[in-house]
C-alpha cells in the first residue's frame, strides 16, 4: 500500500485552506490525473479492499453497522432505527447493536445502495469506496498522499467510519469552493450535514465564505426534504436512539481543545479554525475525530512530520488521557504549524494594531 501511495505522491501545491478563491496557478485538474496516478491508485484501493475482505467481523461490517443495518431496516421494515426487526437474538449482546442507528435518515439514504449487499461485501465496497475518494479528492486539491498514513484517517478507514466519508466532502467542497463551483459546493455541504456534529460548523464556515444560500438551500431541501418525503417520521425515530447512544457510550466534549481555533481565526484562516471548532460539538469517541486537522496546514511541506507525530497519540493517550493526547498531537502541531508559517501575517497584524492605538492616543491627547 505505500508503494502505491509514493507511486501518486507529487501534485502541485495549493493555497491555504481559509482563504478566497483565486485561479489556479497549477496545472489544471484533468492534467493532475496522469495514468501513474491511476495505476497508483487503483494499487492503493485494491490493497485497501483485499485487507478489509480478509478482515472477519462476527456482525459482518464495523462501525458502518448502523447505516448498514440502517439501511435493511429501513428496506425490510420502513423503520431504519428498529434493528431489532433484521439482528437475530443471537446477535444482539454487541455494544453496536446496544448502541443502534444514531445517524440522520439522509445519511442511510447516502449509504442504502450498499445495503443491497451481504454485509462482508459491503464492508469491502464500502472501504475501496472510501480510499478511492479520499485519492481523488487529495489530487484535486493538490495535496500529497501522504494524508493517507495519518493515524486518525487510517483509523476511521479501519473501523469503517462515516467520518472518512464526511472527510471526503469536505476535501472536495473545499475544492469547489476554491474553483467557484456553488453547486457542486452546496451538494457536498449538504452530505457533510448528515453527520451534523462533525460537519455543522464547517458547512456554516463555507457558507459565510462562499454565500451560495440559494444553492445551499436547494441541496439541502432536496436531501433532507426528500428524507422526510420517503420517511415521514424518521426525527421522531432518531432523536431516541441519540438519547440511547449517550447512555450508552458516555464519550465525553473536549470543547477546551476548541480554543485552539482562537490563532486561527486571528489569522482569517475561517475553514481551518471552524475544523478545530468541531470539538465544541463533536463527542469524542477516538482519534479518527481529528482526521480533518491536518488541511490547515497540509500546504506546508513540514505538515509531512503530521504523520509520524500522530502515531504518538497511542502512548500519549495512555499515559495522559485522550484529551491531552489529542491536544498535545495531533491539534497544536497543525495549529503551530499553520500560525508559524503565517507568523508575518500575525507580526503584521499586531504592528497595524499597535499604530492604530498609537493615533488613537495622539487624538486624545489633542
Amino acid at each position: 500500500m505505500r508503494g502505491g501511495v509514493q507511486a501518486i505522491e507529487a501534485a502541485p501545491r495549493a493555497r491555504p485552506v481559509g482563504r478566497a478563491p483565486a485561479a489556479e496557478s497549477g496545472p489544471p485538474a484533468r492534467a493532475r490525473f496522469t495514468w501513474r496516478f491511476w495505476v497508483g491508485a487503483c494499487a492503493v484501493v485494491l490493497a485497501a479492499m483485499a485487507w478489509r475482505a480478509w478482515q472477519r467481523y462476527p456482525t459482518g461490517v464495523f462501525d458502518f453497522y448502523p447505516l448498514y443495518y440502517g439501511g435493511v431496516a429501513w428496506l425490510h421494515t420502513g423503520n431504519a432505527y428498529d434493528l431489532s426487526a433484521v439482528i437475530p437474538p443471537g446477535a444482539r449482546d454487541f455494544q453496536l447493536y446496544q448502541i443502534g442507528n444514531v445517524y440522520p435518515f439522509p445519511a442511510v439514504l447516502a449509504t442504502l445502495p450498499l445495503s443491497l449487499f451481504p454485509a462482508q461485501l459491503a464492508g469491502t465496497l464500502w472501504v475501496g469506496l472510501l480510499t478511492a475518494g479520499l485519492l481523488v479528492t487529495l489530487r484535486l486539491n493538490g495535496w500529497p498522499a501522504w494524508y493517507l498514513l495519518y493515524l486518525p484517517l487510517l483509523e476511521g478507514l479501519r473501523i469503517e467510519q462515516y467520518t472518512v466519508f464526511v472527510l471526503v466532502c469536505q476535501l472536495l467542497a473545499v475544492w469547489a469552493y476554491r474553483q467557484r463551483r456553488p453547486w457542486l459546493l452546496a451538494v457536498c455541504c449538504a452530505l457533510i450535514l448528515t453527520k451534523p456534529n462533525q460537519g455543522f460548523i464547517f458547512v456554516l464556515a463555507l457558507a459565510l465564505l462562499a454565500r451560495n444560500w440559494r444553492q445551499l438551500l436547494v441541496a439541502c431541501g432536496a436531501l433532507w426534504g426528500g428524507a422526510l418525503l420517503l420517511y415521514p417520521r424518521w426525527v421522531a425515530d432518531w432523536v431516541p436512539m441519540l438519547a440511547n447512544s449517550h447512555n450508552t457510550m458516555h464519550q465525553p466534549f473536549y470543547w477546551q481543545i476548541a480554543l485552539l481555533a482562537l490563532p486561527l481565526l486571528a489569522l482569517g484562516d475561517v475553514i481551518g479554525g471552524a475544523l478545530v471548532l468541531q470539538f465544541l460539538l463533536l463527542p469524542f469517541p477516538g482519534s479518527y475525530a481529528a482526521s480533518a486537522l491536518p488541511m490547515i496546514a497540509i500546504e506546508d511541506r513540514r505538515s509531512l512530520w503530521l504523520m509520524p507525530l500522530s502515531f504518538c497519540w497511542p502512548l500519549a493517550a495512555l499515559t495522559t488521557g485522550q484529551a491531552w493526547a489529542t491536544a498535545l498531537t495531533l491539534v497544536l502541531p497543525v495549529v503551530a504549524l499553520a500560525v508559524w508559517r503565517r507568523r508575518g501575517e500575525f507580526a503584521g497584524w499586531r504592528v497595524g494594531r499597535f499604530a492604530r492605538w498609537k493615533v488613537k492616543g495622539s487624538e486624545c491627547r489633542r
